[in-house]
């Protein structure tokens, strides 16, 4: 079965990023850098141009399509507005699928996430048949932390120096981890 292009949700549409979203994210992306840049790793990228912001959206797509990474813009219902993006990345195969999510400076504190990411979860496990999902963030990132606990995550641990921050400097990271509900195998 395909993975679905386009997930609706109460408040909002998350669908695969198109080469002509690549303004749009541009000035996302843009707006939110000092909310974004101390804890999305691929800030460390930015900025990009909008020439490498399409090339970037196409290799999202054709990564997509060869089923290793499934992410999405995130808007309002009535696609009027980009609020951010959700996507499950295949990091190890062993260790099923990483949930993923960023928002726009914006649209903050309004329960986007927490709802993109759910349907997120519903997919990973109803439609693409995940055992386990992670979330990883920096002990920092209190809200990732959060939403992780709101979603039902459970901290399995912490790595000291497991990461990096944009400085290059060691940094720790949380590993929560998510496992399909039996009645769901």
């Amino acid at each position: 079965m395909a993975t679905p292009r386009r997930l609706q949700t109460e408040r909002l549409l998350l669908r695969c990023w198109t080469p002509a979203d690549a303004e749009l994210l541009r000035d996302s992306l843009d707006r939110s850098d000092a909310h974004l840049r101390p804890y999305i790793p691929f800030m460390r990228h930015e900025p990009r141009t909008l020439d490498e912001t399409t090339a970037r959206l196409q290799q999202i797509i054709e990564n997509f399509d060869a089923g290793l990474h499934f992410q999405y813009a995130v808007f309002d219902a009535a696609e009027s507005r980009l609020l951010g993006e959700v996507m499950l990345i295949r990091r190890d195969p062993a260790a099923g699928l990483e949930l993923g999510y960023w928002l726009d400076v914006s649209a903050q504190r309004c329960g986007y996430a927490t709802e993109a990411a759910s349907a997120l979860v519903q997919l990973a496990f109803h439609e693409l048949g995940v055992a386990k999902l992670e979330l990883r963030c920096e002990p920092e990132n209190v809200a990732s932390g959060r939403l992780a606990a709101r979603l039902e995550f459970v901290l399995l641990r912490t790595i000291v120096g497991g990461s990096t921050d944009m400085r290059g400097d060691p940094c720790d990271l949380q590993v929560w981890s998510l496992d399909r509900p039996r009645d769901d195998c």
